[in-house]
């Protein structure tokens, strides 16, 4: 069955010198994967690499045959370049970071249509922004968790309550394991409801807060999401920002 096929490319792996494997997010299917030919040349029926690029917003022909085979992507163009994310640093740094950490959390993931514009919405205005972008990947995460089912509950703050990973929610007595905020940190956690995109900026953060809060973040996704995996770019992120 001929479809046209949009999507967020999430991660590819090469097979061989003129095709790869490549893992998207779709809008019409969720989590996809597709066989991409590649040339250099710009042969007919192939693409180049540069459109395959993680983070990227691609639009493709494909049949979807339903015979056990990888369909294959065709005639493909990019429906939004984007102006600064792969040149800038900064942008470079969350968009390496937020590919390999969505290629984690989207395993398996069904269509899921405002799941998908919260994704396209945020990575356009990461590419807009012209300010201070050092919390995006803060505000991205936990209003993402909202998408994905694990929201926490961060109604029930309060001076000496501790914060309870593994229930997403406050207690005012310390767990009797090991994922939990100490009060001190847990107090913090209610800021990042408060943060947006427009705003972010006005939310002063240190390199060390910023490390604790991402830190606090990704374990709170590996308790809820059991395929959730190690992330590679963490170490680098924490580090450049500021």
């Amino acid at each position: 069955m001929q479809q046209k096929i949009r999507g967020i490319v999430l991660r590819t792996v090469k097979v061989g010198d003129t095709s790869m494997v490549a893992d998207l997010f779709t809008e019409q299917h969720g989590r996809m994967s597709f066989v991409v030919h590649i040339s250099a040349s710009g042969r007919r029926g192939s693409s180049g690499a540069a459109f395959w690029r993680p983070l990227n917003m691609v639009e493709f022909d494909t049949d979807l045959h339903g015979q056990g085979r990888l369909p294959h992507a065709r005639s493909v163009r990019i429906f939004h370049n984007y102006a600064t994310l792969p040149y800038q640093p900064d942008k470079q740094m969350i968009a390496m970071f937020l590919a390999e950490f969505l290629a984690r959390v989207l395993q398996g993931q069904q269509a899921d249509t405002p799941l998908y514009d919260y994704l396209v919405h945020s990575l356009q205005w990461l590419d807009t922004a012209s300010g201070d972008v050092a919390n995006f990947h803060l505000v991205f995460l936990i209003r993402l968790s909202q998408f994905v089912g694990i929201w926490p509950n961060l109604d029930d703050s309060g001076e000496g309550r501790y914060f309870d990973l593994r229930t997403g929610s406050y207690t005012a007595a310390q767990p009797l394991h090991s994922d939990f905020l100490l009060p001190d940190d847990a107090q913090r956690l209610p800021l990042l409801q408060r943060m947006n995109y427009p705003t972010m900026h006005l939310f002063r953060l240190s390199r060390q807060q910023r490390q604790r809060i991402l830190r606090t973040l990704t374990d709170y996704y590996r308790l809820h999401l059991p395929l959730f995996g190690p992330l590679h770019s963490l170490e680098v992120l924490s580090a450049v920002l500021d």
